[in-house]
């Protein structure tokens, strides 16, 4: 089965070529947003503009990173591959022509230690990030590699004039992200952050046997805190586009709230105190570059660990 449009009919090799040149163009612009962040000394940020290119032989790149979806419940090869591309999803339900690919590449051997795919969304209530796929090296987990690349997703959010981050979590994963919101002020956060179909009980009721006992107590800590509604309050209601009582779902994002739980970010026009703090030596410099200081790393492995709405079964809460 070939490339399809939206309507579900074949793409030709004009059209397919069209919408390639659209991509790149979007995709640059957030190049040059990306270029005012500074990550930490001994790694780099990355756009992946083109991330259908081949990386050299020995590199591990965006797309074996992001290969690890394919042991998720909600993804193929083909999904990847045809989100890496901006094309529609397989299932033809949803279009990645707005997609941004990023990548936290160790400076050194620029092997691929954390990635990530993003997609904007013009709503109603402003312009929203939708960040679907979220991994990190498995043997770089609880190295701050994956908090140094969510922190500067949310500067990138803020600097292409988001009004909201939206992560699309499975139930696994929902720990790791709720412990940012808990970092939050009250003030920095919806009145309905967390939202999710009751659909998720029973997976929520498995996953404290995937953590440690360290990470159950934690799991469950913030669930307590955060707790979840099946619809969104008045202030994340623009953001969707069917927000209305009896018919919701989550649209228009790729996952639902039957599938996932939709935790939503507030971005705001200035940079917020937990992306500044991250790391200590962090700076902001002169020139308006957020900047953060080096942490700490080893040789990278082949194994990613993946933490959002298509991570494995065995997706782990990490702090």
């Amino acid at each position: 089965m070939g490339l399809c449009s939206s309507t579900g009919a074949p793409l030709s090799p004009e059209e397919v070529k069209s919408r390639r040149a659209s991509l790149i163009k979007f995709r640059n612009k957030y190049k040059s947003y990306a270029s005012s962040i500074s990550p930490p000394s001994n790694v780099d940020l990355t756009v992946e503009v083109e991330p259908w290119i081949a990386s050299p032989e020995g590199v591990r790149g965006v797309d074996d990173a992001l290969a690890t979806f394919q042991r998720g419940s909600h993804t193929s090869t083909r999904e990847i591959n045809f989100a890496l591309s901006g094309m529609m999803s397989v299932d033809n339900n949803y279009d990645y022509k707005n997609s941004v690919v990023l990548s936290l590449k160790d400076k050194k051997t620029k092997d691929v230690i954390s990635a990530a795919l993003m997609c904007e969304h013009q709503t109603g209530g402003g312009k929203v990030m939708e960040l679907i796929w979220f991994v990190t090296q498995r043997k770089m987990e609880d190295r701050k590699f994956g908090s140094v690349l969510f922190r500067c997703i949310r500067d990138l959010t803020r600097l292409a004039g988001a009004k909201a981050l939206l992560i699309t979590s499975t139930p696994q994963a929902t720990g790791f992200w709720l412990l940012y919101l808990y970092k939050l002020k009250e003030s920095e956060k919806f009145s309905t952050p967390v939202i999710r179909s009751r659909k998720l009980d029973k997976a929520f009721e498995k996953v404290p046997k995937d953590l440690s006992q360290r990470r159950v107590v934690h799991f469950k800590e913030m669930m307590r805190v955060h707790g979840s509604v099946t619809q969104p309050g008045a202030d994340v209601r623009p953001f969707y586009s069917n927000s209305g009582m009896g018919g919701f779902s989550g649209k228009p994002y790729r996952y639902s709230t039957a599938s996932t739980s939709h935790i939503w970010f507030k971005v705001l026009s200035h940079t917020s105190a937990p992306l500044l703090t991250a790391a200590k030596k962090g700076k902001v410099s002169s020139s308006g570059k957020i900047s953060r200081g080096k942490i700490t790393s080893s040789t990278p492995s082949n194994s990613y660990a993946a933490s959002n709405s298509s991570s494995p079964s065995k997706a782990q809460l990490k702090e």
